[in-house]
């Protein structure tokens, strides 16, 4: 039996992660968009700086709205970052596609003078300050707010059931409201974008974990199409 694929991030970004596993996996496939975060700008005001600090997509469509310069250089946590950034109007530098990493190389490279990093109100890392611990000069600015959803009714049916559910994870805050919503008695195949995000899924869920082999939305497709085809294989 092929299991059910349900996407909850944020409305546009799951559309848009279901219809490249629909078009890649080249057969008929159930697919529940059931985002668990909305996105929300709150108000925030942006010092003049030299650069800015992307750790989501999010971001660059938070700053979109704040007025910053054209130009502006853009420390970008990955590829997809880096293409909204550079969309926006700003200068990326692509990092390896998580926070720690990016944290890393913006230290080895030692940026002169001002960053902001433009973030929502959930975050983890702290790269704000542990960059200005380090010396380099960054303000924190909450740019907007990731507002907890409920899963809807073709999402709760299909985890309430006992059919297998294969499930893309791409932030530990997406686990945690995910979690906190059952228990839940479907065979539940989860797929994390990275470590840190595996690492926020209780041990007790019993569910299977299968991380992506980097943190970027190409390793997460290709982890969760060899989920679906494993699934499907066994059923």
């Amino acid at each position: 039996m092929t299991p059910t694929l349900i996407v909850t991030r944020p409305k546009a970004q799951s559309d848009a992660f279901a219809a490249q596993v629909q078009a890649a996996y080249g057969q008929p496939l159930s697919v529940i968009v059931s985002p668990l975060i909305e996105i929300r700008p709150v108000p925030a005001t942006v010092p003049q700086v030299d650069a800015v600090i992307f750790t989501s997509a999010n971001g660059v469509q938070a700053a979109a709205a704040l007025g910053l310069p054209q130009g502006l250089q853009a420390w970008c946590v990955g590829g997809k970052t880096a293409a909204a950034a550079q969309a926006a109007g700003f200068d990326p530098i692509t990092g390896p596609g998580d926070a720690e990493g990016l944290l890393h190389d913006i230290l080895s490279a030692r940026p002169a003078g001002s960053i902001a990093h433009i973030r929502g109100k959930h975050a983890r890392g702290d790269l704000a300050a542990r960059l200005t611990a380090a010396g380099i000069d960054c303000a924190d600015i909450v740019a907007y707010d990731q507002v907890a959803l409920d899963l809807n009714g073709p999402a709760l049916k299909a985890l309430g059931g006992q059919n297998p559910v294969v499930l893309p994870l791409f932030s530990p805050r997406s686990c945690t409201i995910l979690y906190e919503q059952g228990p839940f008695t479907a065979p539940i195949h989860a797929v994390a974008l990275s470590n840190a995000v595996a690492e926020s899924l209780p041990a007790s869920q019993g569910w299977s974990v299968k991380i992506a082999s980097r943190p970027d939305s190409a390793a997460m497709l290709e982890a969760v199409l060899g989920q679906l085809g494993d699934e499907g294989t066994q059923r």
